[in-house]
């Protein structure tokens, strides 16, 4: 996608299964990272609780459920999507302490305080193990920070993206 774009280098910022994938482009290609915000996500099984639904999970997956119905082209397609997923952070990424420490770029963690998915002690793992990273405790949110608290989130966002070296 960053070539159709005519994007030589870019910022990543993920959520969840998007900050995953945006350590995964770090891993595989970090000429083409300038750095990743990594937000919510586990980078092996340890790093997850037992699934619970709450209040703020169902309401999420109510959210989720109508917006994927307005704006997929495959409107009916959310379960099996949904159950794609589960496969999916079931197993996916698997990234040991030296895969960690081969990240060369700049790399941000940050926990929500009440995250209901990632445990904290999991997100300053990564953050001691990518050579260089920070980490940052964002309070008073959960997983669902970006939505819960936009302007605390994307305060985060803007300094990491400040933080940056010159691209």
């Amino acid at each position: 996608m960053m070539d159709q774009l005519g994007v030589a280098r870019a910022a990543v910022v993920g959520w969840s299964d998007g900050a995953c994938t945006a350590l995964a482009m770090a891993k595989a290609r970090p000429k083409r990272v300038r750095g990743v915000f990594y937000f919510a996500c586990n980078v092996d099984e340890t790093g997850t609780y037992p699934f619970e639904m709450t209040p703020t999970i169902g309401n999420c997956l109510t959210r989720h459920t109508k917006d994927f119905a307005t704006l997929s082209p495959a409107p009916d397609g959310f379960d099996a999507m949904g159950q794609a997923l589960q496969v999916m952070q079931g197993s996916l990424p698997n990234y040991s302490a030296a895969d960690l420490a081969s990240i060369t770029v700049p790399v941000t963690v940050v926990q929500a305080e009440r995250d209901e998915f990632i445990r904290p002690e999991h997100a300053r793992y990564i953050a001691d193990t990518v050579p260089g990273a920070h980490f940052v405790d964002l309070p008073g949110v959960s997983h669902f920070a970006p939505v819960q608290r936009p302007a605390v989130f994307n305060r985060v966002v803007l300094a990491f993206l400040e933080g940056l070296p010159p691209a």
